[in-house]
């Protein structure tokens, strides 16, 4: 049997629509970054497949600083294993990555939230956004040696089922898409161990030797 360990990390960018294509793949470990309790709702052949993939695996739920997206109805229907927040702990010192957060804001679901692993910290200068944390994450925590994105188009395509949040304008300039892909190439860059297969609407290239892009029209 083989000992290496698959992730499959899903953001929220149109390219989560390829999904149905991952249906047969086998994961280990599974992360949604922020929030996916109403696409759940929304589709319901996109809950089959994240409640098979949680049965069958560890499914880690990261939200972002506002804690949003964990509701009775995503904690009834997934197999959540793990809440984290896109943050190490705090420590007192004044680094944004360690606020000061509340982690028992779950508490009323029986579920605590886990702040990042400092193991994570020798990397945290590279990091740019939920989805670099998300990817420290499987490698450094979770030992996975292949990973599979879907669903991080670095704001060049729409949301997955048009859920665009109020920052759109800002988040979807050429500076901004240009900086989260330049920190994508580092993380590929710095785990050449790592197999990376991204699925992406964007125009994201990368020629390395461990990542292959997928492009999803």
């Amino acid at each position: 049997m083989s000992d290496i360990k698959k992730g499959l990390i899903c953001g929220r960018g149109r390219s989560l629509g390829r999904y149905p294509n991952l249906f047969d793949h086998k994961y280990e470990f599974v992360c949604l970054i922020n929030e996916f309790n109403q696409f759940i709702r929304e589709d319901s052949l996109l809950l089959r497949f994240l409640k098979e993939k949680s049965e069958n695996g560890f499914l880690t739920q990261q939200v972002n600083i506002e804690g949003g997206g964990v509701d009775s109805f995503l904690l009834e229907s997934l197999d959540v294993k793990e809440i984290t927040m896109a943050r190490l702990a705090y420590n007192g010192s004044d680094s944004k990555w360690r606020p000061l957060i509340n982690t028992g804001i779950f508490d009323r679901f029986g579920m605590t939230l886990t702040m990042q692993p400092d193991s994570l910290e020798p990397y945290m200068h590279h990091i740019k956004n939920s989805l670099g944390i998300a990817i420290l994450n499987m490698i450094v925590d979770k030992k996975c040696s292949k990973i599979d994105i879907i669903g991080s188009d670095f704001y060049e395509a729409d949301y997955f089922l048009s859920h665009r949040g109020p920052d759109w304008a800002a988040v979807s300039q050429k500076n901004v898409q240009d900086r989260l892909k330049k920190g994508i190439d580092k993380l590929i860059e710095i785990f050449p161990d790592v197999v990376f297969n991204i699925y992406t609407c964007s125009s994201y290239e990368n020629n390395s030797d461990n990542c292959y892009v997928i492009k999803i029209k």
